[in-house]
C-alpha cells in the first residue's frame, strides 16, 4: 500500500467519523432554533470578529518569520501568506500535511531545502502548546465544572506541550542527545533505510536551535503567542456579544483556547463534527450555556473560519502555481 493509499483511506475514514459526530450532535440538539439564533446574528460584530481572526494568524506567522530569520529573511507578508496556505491544507486533510506545504513553499520561493525550514515549524507549533499554560491558569480563577470529557482533554493535551518543550528543551542543552533519542525510534529500519533517516535526524536537529545568541526572539516568541491566544479570545467573544450571549470574557477565552489546542489531537477532515462537540464539552457541560445556544455560535463559527482559512489559503496555494497541491497530496520526493 503506496503512502497516497493509506492517505486516502485516512480520509476517508475520518470523513465517515466525522459524518457520524454531526448526526449525533445534530440528534442531542433542536436544529430549528439553532438555525432561528443563526438568523439573529449581528452582522457588524461578525465582521470585527473576522478581522480579528486574521489578525491572530497574522501575528502567528510574525512569530514562525523570527523562527526563520537564521535560516532566511522573508516579509512578513509572505509569511502570512505561506502560513495561511498550509493551515488551510491542515484545515482539509488533518494528517499535518499543511507543515509540509509551509516547509515546500520555503523551498520552492527561496531554495532553502525542506529539512531546513521544518524545525522552525515544528518549533512554532510548540509554541501554540504554550496556551495550555494559559488555560491551567484560568481554571483556579473561573467556576468550572471539570467534566470527564473536559479532564481526558487537559490530560491528553498537558501530554502533548510537555513532549513537545523537552524536545525543546533538550535540543538546547545537548543537541547529540535529542538525536540519539529520535534515532533510538527508528533503529528496526533496514540499514540503508536507517542510515538515509539518520542523516535527516541529525539535519532536523540541527535546525532546532534557533534561539542560540538570539535569545531576544525566544522573549518576542512568548510575547506574541501570549497575544495570538489573547486575539483568538476577542475573536470567539465578539462572536458570543453577535449572538447576543453575554458571557465572561476569560471563559470564553479558556474555552476557545482549550478548542484551538485540540487541534493537536486526530481531527476529522474540516473538523467536521468534532468543533460542535468540544463546543458542547467546554461551554454547555462547563459553563451552562444551553446546548442550542452554543452550537449555533460554534455552527456558524465553523462555516465563518472555513471561509475565512479557503480565501487565503487558496490565494496562497494559487500563487505557487497549484504545484502544492501535488505536493499535499503525494509528498515532496526530494527533501
Amino acid at each position: 500500500m503506496n503512502l497516497t493509499r493509506k492517505r486516502l483511506i485516512y480520509l476517508i475514514a475520518g470523513l465517515l467519523f466525522g459524518i457520524l459526530l454531526i448526526w449525533l450532535w445534530l440528534r442531542s440538539i433542536d436544529p430549528r432554533q439553532v438555525l432561528e439564533d443563526i438568523r439573529r446574528v449581528r452582522p457588524a460584530l461578525v465582521l470585527w470578529a473576522s478581522v480579528i481572526y486574521l489578525c491572530a494568524y497574522a501575528v502567528r506567522s510574525w512569530r514562525w518569520n523570527l523562527l526563520l530569520r537564521k535560516l532566511i529573511k522573508l516579509p512578513l507578508g509572505k509569511t502570512f501568506l505561506y502560513s495561511m496556505g498550509g493551515n488551510w491544507v491542515n484545515y482539509l486533510i488533518p494528517i499535518r500535511a499543511g507543515e509540509v506545504v509551509k516547509a515546500w513553499f520555503i523551498k520552492k520561493n527561496h531554495g532553502i531545502p525542506l529539512l531546513k525550514s521544518l524545525p522552525s515549524i515544528f518549533i512554532d507549533k510548540a509554541f501554540d502548546t504554550l496556551g495550555i499554560l494559559f488555560v491551567l491558569l484560568l481554571l483556579p480563577l473561573l467556576k468550572i465544572h471539570v467534566s470527564p470529557g473536559l479532564a481526558v482533554l487537559l490530560i491528553l493535551l498537558g501530554l502533548f506541550f510537555l513532549i513537545s518543550v523537552g524536545i525543546l528543551m533538550l535540543s538546547v542543552w545537548s543537541k547529540e542527545k535529542v538525536a540519539k533519542l529520535l534515532q533510538a525510534l527508528f533503529s528496526w529500519l533496514p540499514l540503508r533505510l536507517k542510515e538515509k533517516v539518520n542523516g535527516y535526524i541529525e539535519v532536523f536537529v540541527q535546525g532546532l536551535n534557533v534561539f542560540e545568541q538570539h535569545w531576544s526572539r525566544l522573549l518576542l516568541s512568548v510575547l506574541l503567542t501570549a497575544l495570538g491566544v489573547g486575539l483568538d479570545g476577542l475573536y470567539f467573544h465578539l462572536l458570543f456579544q453577535a449572538f447576543g450571549v453575554e458571557l465572561n470574557f476569560l471563559k470564553v477565552l479558556f474555552g476557545y483556547t482549550l478548542i484551538n489546542l485540540s487541534y493537536a489531537l486526530p481531527q476529522p477532515p474540516a473538523q467536521l463534527g468534532s468543533n460542535e462537540w468540544m463546543m458542547i464539552i467546554i461551554f454547555s457541560a462547563g459553563f451552562a450555556l444551553t446546548k442550542d445556544s452554543a452550537s449555533a455560535i460554534m455552527a456558524f463559527a465553523h462555516v465563518l473560519t472555513a471561509v475565512l482559512i479557503g480565501i487565503t489559503g487558496l490565494i496562497a496555494i494559487l500563487g505557487s502555481g497549484g504545484q502544492a497541491l501535488k505536493v499535499m497530496i503525494h509528498g515532496d520526493k526530494d527533501i
